[in-house]
């Protein structure tokens, strides 16, 4: 048995008998049984007479054992692609056989496929004939739009194929790769032709257009150019150039390599002599270890207990007002003063421990501002635990008021 077969197996050919080739339509058949059946199909195709008996067809297969032979085509029978000839009108003839049409056409294709490689510049000729061959054949319109999808595909791989070999400089590969690419654009263009009715694959035509009027105007631009090419032009200018010129036209621009200048031996002998002759270098003791000055950071007071102190200091002054010391210099200043006055009053004043030795006594005030209106502000003296202040601050009137009792307290 063939690996995977469910038929018997048959004996390899005879020594010197090959089976005929198959190319690479044999990797898509698998098993070597089935493509034992290819090859007799492929035979029986290209027999001189349309119809044959089935022993002169078996004695034509002499790369077969006659059993190997016989077994063959009886199964392609049973499959349908060898039929019996219609003798209607000749019963006195001896049975013949011959190819059914779906033979013929399995065994075209077949050699088709079956040729071991295909030239380069044929690629989108064939490829338009399978779109051809599926077109007749009914088959799907996606299945029979693919191989002009493929023929675009291949005029993509031109067109980077040419430019990289204009980059590389290479001549004589540009030319024959222009050559093959326009063989395969005009291959294409019939192939637009064969397909060129409206609907349906819109976006498959225009990407064909496109890389169709790329690769031409490429072929127009390589057909231009002179005789042997920028490449061998530059070669020549470059042979016909003198070497100082053109040293020249490129020093500017080159970089040159390190070099060491020449040096004579003896020149290079007295430098050495002079580096051996110095003397040995001598080991500098460490200095001594020194205590650096160290310097205590500067101690910054606690604002707050300074606004206690101060309390307690203007306190000891007598009657005096808490302003002295918290109005002056900046703005921030003074609020940042009056803040920590607010806190060491809450922290040793008679809400919190009561160990200040000082009392502030606020009071409102009355204050001319300007020259016609009146401010209410607040004035905070500062004494003594349990002593009373020696008199009040004047009250200030508002000598603008104008009413009967106003001049009435200031003729008094």
């Amino acid at each position: 048995m063939w690996p995977g077969s469910d038929r018997p197996s048959f004996p390899p050919p005879p020594a010197g008998r090959a089976v005929p080739s198959l190319g690479p339509f044999a990797e898509l058949l698998g098993q070597p049984y089935q493509r034992l059946k290819v090859a007799v199909l492929r035979h029986l195709a290209a027999l001189p007479e349309p119809s044959w008996s089935l022993a002169d067809a078996s004695r034509g297969l002499t790369w077969l054992e006659p059993a190997t032979a016989n077994r063959l085509l009886s199964e392609l029978r049973g499959d349908g692609l060898v039929v019996e000839v219609d003798r209607y009108g000749q019963p006195d003839r001896p049975p013949a056989w011959r190819l059914s049409d779906e033979g013929h056409l399995v065994a075209s294709v077949c050699a088709v496929l079956a040729a071991p490689a295909t030239a380069p510049e044929r690629a989108v000729k064939v490829l338009a004939a399978a779109m051809a061959l599926a077109r007749a054949a009914g088959v799907e319109e996606r299945a029979t739009f693919a191989p002009f999808v493929a023929a675009t595909a291949v005029l993509e791989r031109d067109l980077a194929g040419l430019h990289r070999l204009i980059d590389k400089g290479n001549d004589t590969a540009l030319a024959a790769a222009a050559e093959v690419a326009a063989t395969h654009l005009a291959d294409l263009g019939e192939m637009a032709r064969q397909v060129a009715r409206p609907g349906g694959h819109e976006a498959e035509r225009e990407r064909a257009a496109a890389v169709a009027g790329r690769l031409h105007a490429l072929l127009e631009e390589i057909q231009a150019a002179p005789e042997g090419g920028p490449t061998e032009d530059l070669r020549q200018l470059v042979a016909a150039t003198d070497p100082v010129e053109l040293a020249g036209l490129v020093a500017g621009r080159l970089q040159l390599p390190p070099a060491v200048a020449p040096v004579r031996a003896a020149a290079a002998l007295a430098a050495l002599d002079a580096h051996l002759g110095r003397p040995e270098p001598v080991l500098v003791p460490l200095p001594e270890p020194t205590l650096l000055p160290i310097e205590s950071p500067e101690v910054v007071p606690d604002f707050v207990l300074l606004a206690a102190d101060v309390m307690a200091w203007l306190a000891g002054l007598g009657e005096t007002e808490l302003a002295r010391w918290v109005v002056g210099g900046t703005w921030a200043e003074a609020t940042a003063r009056m803040a920590a006055v607010v806190e060491a009053w809450s922290r040793w004043g008679p809400a919190g421990d009561a160990s200040l030795a000082a009392e502030l006594d606020p009071r409102p005030r009355l204050e001319v501002v300007g020259h016609d209106e009146v401010g209410v502000i607040s004035w905070t003296g500062v004494r003594a635990p349990q002593v009373e202040l020696a008199a009040e601050r004047p009250v200030v009137i508002d000598l603008t008021d104008e009413s009967e009792s106003t001049r009435q307290e200031v003729a008094t």
